[in-house]
């Protein structure tokens, strides 16, 4: 039976190469959505609840622009909704099979467990089908009840990034059942340089402060480790700078940041036979500690300044209207509020 569900796309410009559109335009017949509404703005929870507010089917399919969704994975997602009691499903983003090396690279770094801790399941296919939980899913491949998420008013508008963890946190807590399928994935690419992936973990990590800000729960205490890790890093460049104490210079001290490499040598290896790259024994363990540092700083940030005002600039809403893989977007509505 063909799923009946709608695709919302958040973009920042209309003319702008949308891979998630090719990439539904791509699938089976029986597997393409009803409709796919692009939703163009400055704030992406504001498009989304835009584009969600004109959608007919009783599933709404979240993907980002460049999100390629590949069979059967709507097909999957959709079928957990036979089950009145989900209210989510979603899957991981993986690499294309296109990727740069650097791009695997990174991949390795997020799927692992020192780089990604509980949502390293986003970055890759583990395990089966299981309840979920904010950190299983990711908002560039989620399907959602669209009247449970009408029910709760959507994405709140002045949180960017992290707008899908706090609103799934509010299902959870509303003893909603969140579904995790390791086999409905969708490809995109990662950061292409090392300045992209160190902004990107610096952003993530301001979004989770400002989420914890707005929505505390207990389970977002894991997520301060990185800034301890960055407080603790700054302690022992300090132990170099005299007249330093003691006990910064003892071996006590230094052993946690020697485990750190440790597990970072561990983890390269793993990348190496899992992507038969060299170049990862000597790439992981850096930007493992990268990735942590920057995402401690982001987290520092986060907390530190308030949160920006929300943009309240025009919304324009496209409808996608295509022939076999040709596409062009049809105007629908823009929206000011």
């Amino acid at each position: 039976m063909k799923p009946r569900y709608s695709a919302v796309i958040a973009v920042d410009r209309a003319d702008k190469k949308l891979e998630s559109v090719e990439a539904l335009l791509r699938l089976p017949r029986a597997e393409k959505p009803a409709e796919i509404f692009v939703c163009v703005g400055r704030n992406p929870s504001r498009q989304r609840n835009a584009g969600v507010s004109l959608s007919k089917s009783p599933l709404v399919y979240f993907l980002d622009d460049d999100s390629r969704a590949v069979s059967p994975g709507p097909k999957r997602l959709a079928s957990h909704f036979e089950d009145p009691r989900v209210a989510v499903a979603g899957g991981p983003n993986l690499h294309p099979p296109d990727a740069s090396p650097f791009e695997k690279t990174v991949s390795a770094v997020l799927a692992s467990w020192l780089g990604s801790f509980k949502v390293r399941s986003r970055y890759a296919s583990i395990g089966s089908v299981k309840e979920a939980t904010e950190k299983d899913l990711i908002l560039c491949n989620m399907m959602v009840r669209r009247s449970v998420f009408e029910r709760l008013k959507g994405f709140r508008v002045d949180l960017y990034p992290n707008e899908e963890n706090e609103f799934l946190n509010r299902l959870l807590h509303g003893a909603a059942q969140l579904i995790y399928d390791p086999g409905a994935v969708v490809f995109r690419h990662r950061r292409k340089t090392l300045r992209a992936f160190c902004h990107q973990a610096f952003r993530y990590g301001q979004g989770r402060a400002r989420q914890i800000k707005v929505y505390p729960c207990l389970s977002d205490l894991v997520h301060l480790v990185p800034a301890f890790f960055v407080l603790y890093t700054l302690s022992l460049a300090a132990s170099f700078a005299p007249p330093a104490p003691a006990f910064l210079r003892s071996i006590l001290w230094w052993a946690p940041f020697g485990l750190f490499w440790a597990l970072a040598l561990a983890t390269s290896l793993s990348a190496f036979s899992f992507n038969r790259q060299a170049r990862d024994l000597l790439a992981v363990p850096p930007l493992l500690f990268l990735r942590q540092f920057f995402y401690g700083l982001g987290l520092m940030a986060g907390f530190s300044r308030a949160i920006p005002p929300v943009s309240d600039g025009p919304i324009a809403v496209f409808q996608v209207k295509s022939s076999g893989r040709s596409y062009r977007l049809v105007p629908v509505k823009k929206n000011k509020g």
